[in-house]
């Protein structure tokens, strides 16, 4: 199989990290969505990452998508998704916060880095930050225990997880580490396992695409 896009994404890392704990085998082919726009249109029709080419050619696309072909392939004991209606539900809605948290992430770091100076729509972004600040404090209080939801990894953890690390990296002022420790520290806790630092955040990737959200300070 064959992974496009880059390790400062989220998304891309949400497919990496589930193909890691799956056990199953991938390359990837490191493609930015604003400087590889053109190929990433060749592989997407909507130009977009994660994209997860399978062994018969088939492409699938958003993380989503990919996760849940990977679960209906994979032994049942090792899904992300818990057996039983409560826990289940549970974990569609951090999964969902968590995966909302890294969109208005990014939404929120366009407005500067990809928008001229002085063009930026400050009513617009204080509107995000109080979505990302909300976000925050929501996943805060259900970050106490070992894992967000049940007694393993789930697509709660990696939504979660894979939004706070890319907060942190693009948009530090916005992620208070104090006021926002049970999250904080689920995070670092879960970026230390193999399955997370085989496909770790890129700084370097990053860089490459000359994205800089951190610009306009919070």
């Amino acid at each position: 199989m064959i992974l496009y896009g880059q390790f400062d994404s989220p998304f891309v890392r949400r497919a990496a990290v589930a193909l890691n704990h799956y056990g199953m085998p991938f390359e990837r082919r490191v493609l930015s969505v604003f400087g590889n726009f053109d190929e990433m249109l060749a592989v997407n029709p909507l130009g977009k990452v994660p994209a997860l080419q399978l062994p018969q050619g088939d492409m699938l696309y958003d993380s989503r998508a990919i996760i849940e072909y990977l679960e209906s392939i994979a032994p049942p004991e090792r899904r992300l998704t818990p057996g039983d209606d409560g826990p289940r539900r549970d974990m569609l809605r951090i999964e969902a916060v968590g995966i909302g948290l890294a969109e208005k992430t990014y939404e929120r770091g366009i407005e500067f880095s990809r928008r001229a100076p002085g063009m930026q729509d400050m009513d617009w972004v204080a509107r995000l930050e109080r979505q990302i600040l909300s976000a925050l404090a929501w996943l805060e209080e259900r970050a106490g225990g070992e894992w967000m939801v049940g007694g393993g990894l789930t697509r709660a953890d990696l939504a979660a997880v894979m939004a706070a690390t890319y907060l942190a990296e693009k948009l530090p002022d916005l992620f208070d580490r104090t006021r926002f420790a049970r999250l904080d520290a689920h995070r670092a806790r879960c970026e230390a396992l193999p399955v997370f630092r085989a496909s770790a955040y890129s700084a370097n990737e990053a860089a490459a695409t000359g994205s800089r959200p951190e610009a306009g300070k919070a």
